[in-house]
């Protein structure tokens, strides 16, 4: 028993030195150290939370960013909407304008060919009524050549020597 009571003795002298031992550390942590680990502990915190707080900043700006990048796209969208329209619309100005122009050269020209074809004609019947009148005096002096024979050729010439006689 007395094994058993040394034993205890000894278990129970273990458990008191090894409390004692605890309590000490833990005091002498309190005095010396708490400050310093509680203190490591709180600016963590600290850091922890302005970092949470700066993460949430970062995404807020982030967001604002989105936002504005998103009306930027579609001002640009507008904008290049509004660059098309007006282009197709000076586009159609300028047909317009050519069409116009096309049409005006066309009936200058039209009216030129016109006025050219009618000084054509005016000089081809010209030349039409100069060969007709040739070809009439030379039809009439073949006709009279031929139709007047020396008697008939006479009998004109004295009557026209007659009526400049009764003149």
């Amino acid at each position: 028993m007395v094994t058993v009571l040394s034993a205890q003795s000894t278990v129970l002298g273990n458990f008191i030195l090894v409390t004692a031992s605890f309590l000490i550390l833990v005091i002498l942590i309190r005095v010396f150290a708490w400050k310093n680990i509680t203190g490591i502990f709180e600016q963590r915190a600290e850091k922890i939370a302005s970092d949470i707080d700066a993460a949430e900043g970062q995404r807020m700006a982030a967001v604002k960013l989105v936002k504005q990048r998103e009306e930027e796209l579609e001002q640009g969208r507008i904008e290049g909407k509004k660059i098309v329209q007006d282009a197709v619309e000076r586009a159609k100005v300028e047909k317009k304008h050519i069409v116009d122009q096309a049409v005006l050269e066309v009936q200058a020209l039209k009216d030129k060919a016109q006025h050219e074809i009618a000084a054509e004609k005016r000089e081809v019947q010209e030349n039409l009524k100069v060969q007709v009148a040739n070809l009439a005096v030379d039809l009439a002096g073949k006709i009279i050549l031929e139709d007047l024979d020396q008697a008939a050729h006479s009998a004109l010439i004295d009557r026209y020597i007659d009526k400049l006689g009764d003149k």
